[in-house]
């Protein structure tokens, strides 16, 4: 048993287990609760209230490939200090760093009378 946990790069028992399992569930909620949201219906719960959504660069909903492709380079957009993120407002096509790389933007939807 402690060999399986030597070679592996995540450790499955052992008292390493009890620290990275913990993270590996709240990465994996993490990325199904968005992955979810955004094939849904483009928007989490809080971007319903800021009346954004997510589409692709044709405007039609992001497929799941643009999702992963979102979620695993949305990181980099935070691990810069937050540049990528505020490529947003200084960016040509308004877009984060994350966007760009996957294909995606937000758009706002206007206010409904």
């Amino acid at each position: 048993m402690l060999a399986l946990s030597a070679v592996s790069p995540v450790p499955l028992i052992g008292e390493d287990a009890s620290v990275w399992s913990p993270r590996i569930i709240t990465v994996g909620v993490w990325a199904g609760f968005y992955s979810y949201c955004w094939q849904r219906g483009g928007q989490t719960l809080g971007m319903a209230a800021w009346r954004i959504h997510l589409v692709d660069m044709h405007g039609q909903p992001p497929s799941a490939r643009h999702i992963a492709l979102r979620l695993l380079t949305a990181p980099l957009s935070f691990a810069s200090l937050g540049i990528g993120y505020l490529w947003f407002y200084v960016g040509d096509k308004r877009q984060t760093w994350h966007d760009r790389l996957s294909g995606t933007m937000v758009v706002h939807i206007p206010k409904q009378p």
